[in-house]
């Protein structure tokens, strides 16, 4: 054999370096769609052996098929080289592109290189027929026609999530970053959908009181960006369905009677897989037993979605360069994995679920708990803790939280909310909930905008 690294080979010393090994067959993948990994040989080539248990070609071809996404052809041989032994891992694929442990890579020579936005659209643009080229349409708007404190939190999200290594300068330079404007200055429609201001996609909102839905106690039709429209369906999903309230020490925890990050996976897929077309929008619905999500698109070529979850196909994606943006700042991991983790969110937490594709496009059901969740029926969640803090609850709130979340503000005083969320390990979303609370209480203050200003801790 070569005793030397390329781009289609890796030398590893031990399965010590398991996990850069996954990442190294993941480069290998999306550059030549095959690639292979030894272990037992050092970097330059020198052979020192590997020791080899009863479990260790198991536990490597484990490790490569929970993280490899989706999961390619995978060979462990273990052989015998310069009298000492050594494992052989082939790898072969051309469902690109492959994600390791949620990220994607390409080799360079014998370098694994984290990919950017660009290189990522592009494996999905070469699709051919099954993705849109709807996004790359030119359309009339241009930087006048952003919203760009949104344009500025999406950056500073994108960096925070480690996907992104940008300073924010102008509109023009991000946008173009992320291949959202052409040389003449005119948005495509990815960028018009992505940050327009003129409200470019409907969300519809529906609230009935049975099963029946002969009539409704709530509808809403509310425009937005996509980026608006995942913050307003978030808000609205949160704020109508179920909670069970239980007392855990001195704290009251809240429960949620469908898991709010699986709404939030289901939601997010609903756009990035839409078919934006005049006339259609998407849609929640909630009655009596059911939440539905629904988007006019549908998976392409009827793939079922545990066909994604399981890794055995990769993500077919409608609209790659919006997925894309989306996946740069965190909204979304490995492509084609957000089915996965709301099956398992609804599996862990007894919720049963049913999705269906037909003519008018791909619904997800979630079913509801029933009454005995209802201990104040559908509560508005947001505006009743606020109350609370205003009425000086809030040691029953969650006090530990409140109190990392002041000393982060304490800290540094320009602190965003994804930052906090981060270093607190709390979604985004409980992060504003308790700001707003602890706004209401007279414990903080916001000064100046969203974009420039700060919090200010009160005596």
């Amino acid at each position: 054999m070569n005793r030397r690294e390329t781009e289609t080979c890796e030398f590893k010393k031990s399965t010590a370096q398991l996990k850069e090994a996954v990442i190294s067959a993941c480069a290998m993948l999306n550059k030549h769609g095959k690639g292979t990994v030894f272990f037992g040989i050092k970097d330059d080539g020198t052979v020192c052996g590997q020791q080899i248990g009863k479990k260790t070609t198991a536990d490597i071809s484990h490790e490569m098929r929970e993280n490899l996404k989706p999961i390619p052809s995978i060979t462990v041989d273990t052989e015998v080289l310069d009298g000492q032994p050594i494992i052989k891992v082939e790898t072969f694929g051309d469902d690109t592109p492959y994600s390791a442990y949620g990220r994607y890579y390409t080799r360079v020579d014998d370098s694994d290189i984290y990919m950017d936005s660009k290189q990522l659209w592009k494996y999905f643009e070469s699709k051919d027929k099954t993705y849109s080229k709807w996004e790359e349409e030119t359309t009339k708007y241009t930087i006048e026609d952003i919203n760009e404190e949104l344009l500025i939190n999406y950056i500073r999200e994108a960096n925070d999530s480690g996907r992104m290594n940008y300073i924010y300068r102008n509109s023009e330079e991000a946008l173009s970053k992320l291949g959202l404007i052409d040389d003449n200055g005119f948005l495509n429609n990815a960028g018009h959908f992505l940050f327009g201001n003129d409200g470019p996609v409907l969300l519809k909102e529906v609230i009935y009181p049975t099963d029946e839905r002969t009539s409704f106690t709530d509808l809403k039709q509310f425009r937005g960006n996509i980026l608006e429209c995942v913050n307003e369906g978030m808000k609205y999903l949160q704020n109508n369905i179920h909670y069970r309230s239980e007392i855990i020490g001195p704290k009251r925890v809240e429960t949620p009677e469908i898991p709010i990050e699986a709404f939030r996976e289901i939601l997010i897929n609903s756009f990035v897989h839409c078919k934006y077309q005049k006339g259609d929008y998407n849609e929640i619905s909630i009655t009596k037993s059911r939440v539905k999500i629904y988007n006019p698109g549908g998976i392409l070529n009827d793939t079922d979605p545990t066909e994604f979850a399981s890794g055995r196909v990769g993500s077919k994606i409608r609209n790659p360069l919006i997925a894309t943006v989306l996946f740069k700042n965190g909204m979304i991991d490995a492509f084609g994995t957000g089915f996965d983790r709301a099956f398992k969110l609804c599996s862990d937490n007894g919720v049963k679920y049913e999705y269906y594709n037909d003519e008018y496009g791909f619904s997800f059901v979630f079913n509801r708990a029933g009454n005995n969740w209802s201990y104040e029926g559908a509560i508005n969640v947001v505006n009743s803790q606020v109350k609370e803090a205003s009425a000086g609850y809030m040691q029953g709130f969650n006090q530990d939280l409140d109190d990392k979340i002041l000393d982060c503000i304490s800290e540094d005083a320009y602190v965003t909310v994804p930052k906090i969320a981060l270093k607190v390990g709390k979604s985004e979303i409980t992060i504003h909930r308790h700001l707003a609370a602890l706004s209401s209480a007279g414990m903080i203050e916001r000064v100046g905008s969203r974009k420039t200003g700060y919090w200010r801790i009160m005596s």
